[in-house]
């Protein structure tokens, strides 16, 4: 099954013919070295989100390309998960010095999310997300609207106080005068 997969892939086609390993093998090394690298915390962070960036932007291109709704649907839910994610790590960075293998947990998570057979966003964006959304959303319009202070009344509202209104100022006379020469 992977080997139809790779088939498409040029890279994989190149790698293969010029080093005569199956290219499922070569495919298998990098997936690995990256791996390696990701639990030896080296680079740990720019090969986790190029997981999570670079695969989803390939998968998003082709589902743009497709007929098909679905999975359009799957990529832009991921998409809507995976930018909450990062604004939510943004502000909690202090958990990665704290949280042992954060990168491994991070990276299994976000395949967990791109996997077609889990369709982990969905789930996510379903249960999680959509409800918080809809739930600020909805206390956003039941808060009641405060009252308008006085001074931005409109001039048909009678104001309540009962205090006379001052009087327009009369305009100097020599002021006026002056205008006039």
């Amino acid at each position: 099954m992977a080997d139809t997969h790779l088939a498409k892939v040029p890279l994989a086609q190149a790698f293969q013919e010029k080093t005569r390993v199956p290219k499922v093998y070569g495919a298998a090394g990098v997936a690995g070295l990256g791996l390696l690298l990701v639990f030896l915390n080296i680079g740990a962070a720019l090969l986790v989100n190029l997981t999570g960036f670079g695969y989803a932007a390939f998968a998003s291109m082709q589902a743009i390309e497709t007929r098909g709704q679905t999975d359009d649907a799957q990529w832009l839910t991921y998409w809507v998960v995976f930018g909450m994610f990062n604004v939510l790590e943004y502000f909690a960075g202090f958990v990665v010095y704290w949280f042992p293998f954060y990168y491994l947990t991070k990276l299994g998570f976000l395949v967990w999310l791109m996997m077609p057979g889990t369709r982990g966003a969905e789930r996510l964006y379903y249960s999680g997300i959509k409800p918080l959304v809809l739930h600020a959303r909805s206390t956003r319009r039941s808060t009641p609207v405060p009252e308008s202070a006085p001074e931005s009344a409109p001039e048909s509202t009678p104001v309540t106080d009962t205090a006379p209104a001052p009087a327009p100022a009369e305009p100097d006379a020599k002021k006026t005068e002056s205008k006039s020469d």
